[in-house]
């Protein structure tokens, strides 16, 4: 064994290593004649070269603990040497009486240091020694940095380390890794001994504190274990989740391995082993990621993430792609190791022998087999063989659990996990069937016990295609949670408008008789994701298969099938075509049949829409939904179809009309009225409406006008642009997205409008990549200065800078899994050709795609632009300069191919 090598420790000794004591030597000070040599260039080389070596057996297979510690060995060698060299600086006259130590903590002191991660040392000094003690200190940090490590480096007396560890958790986490690397034995064991028994002491102080720091970063870098990108290290169910079971183990028992907590019952074995799997896992996957990328790198971004997928040796299957099949590995062992890490911190906050025997010994009864103590529910002896072999019997106990707002029992909750692990699914019984539904119809603390059932494997018993679905990535930027997390988040978006007072979804969702149809329809809705064949088709059949094995009647089976079928249906009409069309409304009607089903569609299409991750659901797609409502329930409600929706938007308009500007003529202002769009209508309250439409009349002095206001609810910007269109097209929309672009503004909606007079009145909904919140005074008027320069021919040709991309935007240029495509059709609109494009988001490609437009000398008469995280799907209503529709072939190929051309250059 090299001297950098620890020896292991037996339990309770301070980590120690066996260099700790032993005198500085020459071999990086010099050659022995005294003569001093500068040892950093040979200890960079060191490092270097041993990182290749490391690098090599890593690459052929050896274990991540393995290379971790090698690494830590090569590390050692080199801060020993650092060490020696410094102490025979400061001190050459006095090495056996030296009163300091240098102490590893964290990962390095742990042995578990991945390739390029930092290196935390401390050097612990005797207070009587501070003036040397800070030369000492400056030349570690400062020769350690020199060899091209990273090091975190403190220096601090035993006091100082104890003070800091009981008020901060991020010392005391770190501290409990300490290993004594070189110096004096004797203060070492007094600092760490101090530090052992004074956490058990304030265990219970220590472990909150230790808990809401966790909590903090979880909300940080990811909640859910099911986070698409998430950071290996400290993601929930990540490598700082395994830590956090040795910091606990220390602070409750002076312990961080896990064979003594195993010993004294604090952490199953199972969950033990568990661990272990996952930690060994974890660690091969993040020393992969920094040796690729020659960096700390914890981020599980998409192309380090097929990059990986690729290395481990995933080929993919029918309808799941390799980087899907890496993926859900990865999910399934963080699955695991959340839920051991979880049960371990509810057993030591609570761990105390009078506190189980009471818990045991004054339980109530309720119902025959379970109990309810001041902590926990429980199942008795027999209770839980009858939990272990019956679903119906776990959702009965979820249903006390939730009743009295107490967990269920660890020891309960281990044994139907570990049964329901290995049961077959099979037929389930009519009790099961109607506990389930039961479940279903209710809105309170719904997707929670959900989550809980699909934790237990219980969910999958009951339908089976979640089995299928659990940790499946959907390998894109629009989905933020894997195919189960979505689905479940999908029933926790719907039931939260239960509590919505003000919305027209709170209204039709808390009217709902009976909401069991839609939840199921929610949760079932994208479990067709994962086949060769188109989601929604498969997802039709495991709905019909579902409906059959829970027994539904043929009314809730066909509208079962019908939303999931159709769930992307809404979305696609409102964001895709021209609500101020009839024809729209009446084809999406047609299809809905009934206000019923209307009401449903809208629900799930909405909850469907905010579950796919943060920021995705905006006021501007709520309106294009709730136009579209409106207009078909008025063919479902009215005698007359449409009719009863016809005289809300008149009565909107008359409202318009009463705020008409005494300067503004009568008829003029009944014209414009007339021609508002029916979303604008919707949206816009009538005393902003008549604000924005007097301004028009300025249009008879000016070439045209604009104006912004921040949204403060959407926190995004608006900017509308009027102007005048005589003759030849100007090209008015392609000139204000170039602008916008190349003013570091990210376009998420557009709408273009003719209004009489042939005023052009366009506006767009963006994001401003360089402020976050309201912008700062004069931004606005500064883009709506750089919009009217663009319209009078004044403005340079727009530059988008690469600074301007956001980190989405900068991977979508390196990954893109879908191809473009340009979809033309003639058939749905009797005036318009419709150019709907399907195409991966950067900065410019509206202006890209739009200028291709002005320049095949097309007329755009609407455009419906949406924006899905990284994905756009852009639609335009063009015709001819004759006003004719684009139908001769060639030119519909020639137009394809230039706006291929546009989308996949840069």
């Amino acid at each position: 064994m090299s001297e950098a090598q620890s020896k292991p420790q037996s339990t309770g000794s301070p980590p120690v290593h066996p260099g700790a004591g032993q005198p500085p030597t020459a071999t990086a000070t010099g050659t022995g004649t005294g003569k001093s040599v500068n040892p950093i260039p040979a200890l960079r080389k060191r490092l270097k070269e041993g990182r290749q070596v490391i690098r090599a057996r890593h690459d052929t297979g050896a274990s991540g603990p393995e290379v971790c510690r090698m690494m830590t060995d090569l590390v050692d060698s080199i801060v020993l040497d650092i060490y020696r060299a410094a102490v025979q600086q400061v001190r050459p006259q006095a090495w056996q009486d030296a009163p300091w130590c240098l102490v590893a903590h964290g990962g390095y002191g742990r042995r578990d240091l991945a390739p390029f991660s930092d290196v935390d040392l401390m050097l612990l000094y005797d207070p009587a020694e501070e003036a040397d003690s800070q030369a000492l200190a400056k030349l570690l940090h400062q020769w350690i940095n020199d060899t091209g490590l990273h090091v975190g480096f403190a220096m601090r007396t035993d006091a100082q380390s104890w003070k800091l560890a009981w008020t901060d958790a991020s010392v005391i986490t770190s501290l409990a890794e300490s290993r004594l690397l070189i110096g004096s034995i004797q203060l070492y064991l007094r600092y760490f001994r101090g530090l052992r028994l004074g956490a058990q002491r304030r265990a219970k102080r220590l472990i909150a504190m230790i808990e809401a720091a966790r909590l903090e970063e979880r909300r940080k870098y990811g909640e859910t274990i099911f986070l698409l990108e998430p950071n290996i290290k400290r993601s929930r169910g990540g490598l700082r989740d395994v830590q956090l079971v040795r910091w606990l183990g220390f602070v409750r028992h002076g312990e961080t391995d896990l064979r003594p907590l195993i010993e004294n019952e604090t952490i199953p074995e199972e969950d033990a082993r568990a661990l272990e799997r996952g930690y060994h896992y974890l660690l091969r996957i993040r020393n992969q990621m920094h040796f690729e990328s020659q960096r700390a790198q914890d981020q599980l971004d998409r192309a380090m993430q097929m990059r990986l997928a690729e290395w481990a040796g995933w080929r993919g299957a029918e309808g799941i792609l390799p980087v899907e099949q890496f993926m859900q590995e990865y999910f399934e062992h963080t699955s695991e190791i959340r839920y051991a890490s979880a049960h371990m911190l509810d057993n030591v906050k609570w761990q105390s022998p009078l506190a189980s025997s009471l818990q045991r010994s004054v339980g109530m009864p309720v119902q025959r087999d379970f109990r309810v103590g001041f902590r926990y529910v429980w199942a008795t002896r027999t209770g839980l063989e009858r939990l272990k072999r019956d679903p119906a019997a776990v959702i009965e106990l979820m249903a006390v659990s939730s009743r009295y707002g107490k967990p269920i029992d660890p020891v309960t909750w281990r044994e139907i996990r570990m049964a329901m692990r290995n049961r077959k699914i099979t037929q389930i019984d009519q009790l099961t069937i109607e506990r389930f539904l039961d479940l279903m119809s209710q809105s309170t603390n719904l997707a929670e016990q959900l989550r809980r059932l699909h934790e237990l494997r219980v969910l999958e018993q009951i339908i089976p295609p979640m089995q299928h679905a659990r940790c499946l990535l959907q390998f894109n930027q629009y989905h933020k949670y894997t195919v189960d997390a979505h689905s479940i988040r999908a029933i926790e978006c719907v039931t939260e408008l239960e509590q919505d007072r003000t919305g027209l979804l709170g209204s039709i969702y808390r009217s709902l008789r009976d909401k069991t149809i839609l939840h199921l329809a929610l949760l079932l809705h994208d479990l067709g994701k994962g086949y060769p064949e188109d989601h929604s088709e498969v997802g039709a059949r495991i709905a019909a298969e579902m409906a059959d094995r829970l027994k539904l009647n043929a009314q809730d089976k066909e509208t079962l099938v019908f939303l999931v079928h159709k769930h992307l249906l809404m979305v696609h009409t409102a964001f895709r075509f021209d609500l101020s069309d009839d024809d729209t409304a009446v084809r999406f009607a047609a299809t809905v049949g009934s206000s019923e089903r209307l009401q449903l569609l809208l629900l799930l299409t909405y909850a469907d829409l905010a579950s796919v991750g943060p920021g995705v659901v905006n006021e501007w797609k709520i309106d294009l939904l709730l136009q579209l409502y409106y207009q078909t329930d008025a063919h479902f409600r009215d005698e007359r179809p449409g009719e009863g929706f016809h005289e809300d938007i008149l009565h909107r308009r008359d409202a318009i009309r009463q705020h008409r500007p005494r300067e503004c003529d009568a008829e003029w202002w009944d014209q414009q009225v007339d021609a508002l769009p029916i979303g604008y209508l919707i949206r816009t309250p009538a005393a902003l409406a008549a604000t924005e439409l007097a301004r028009l009349r300025d249009l008879e002095t000016k070439h045209c006008l604009t104006w912004g206001r921040f949204l403060e609810q959407q926190k995004a910007l608006e900017f509308v642009i009027a102007t005048r269109q005589t003759g030849r097209p100007i090209g008015t929309f392609h000139r204000m997205t170039g602008v916008l672009s190349s003013m570091g503004m990210q376009i998420i909606a557009a709408e273009i409008h003719t209004q009489p007079d042939d005023i052009a009145w366009d506006r767009f909904l963006v994001q401003d990549t360089e402020y976050e919140g309201s912008p700062p005074p004069g931004r606005i008027d500064a883009v709506c200065q750089a919009m009217e320069q663009a319209l009078a021919g004044d403005a340079p040709a727009p530059c988008f800078r690469d600074f301007w991309k956001s980190r989405t935007s900068r991977l979508t240029d390196k990954i893109q899994v879908q191809p473009t495509q340009v979809r033309f059709d003639n058939s749905t609109s009797d005036k318009h050709t419709i150019i709907t494009l399907f195409a991966y988001d950067r900065m410019g490609l509206l202006y890209s795609v739009s200028k291709v437009l002005f320049e095949m000398e097309l007329i755009l008469h609407s455009a419906k632009i949406s924006t899905h995280l990284d994905q756009v799907v852009d639609v335009f209503y063009v015709t001819d300069m004759t006003g004719q529709k684009i139908t001769e072939s060639t030119r519909l190929y020639m137009i394809r191919q230039r706006l291929l051309q546009a989308v996949n250059s840069d």
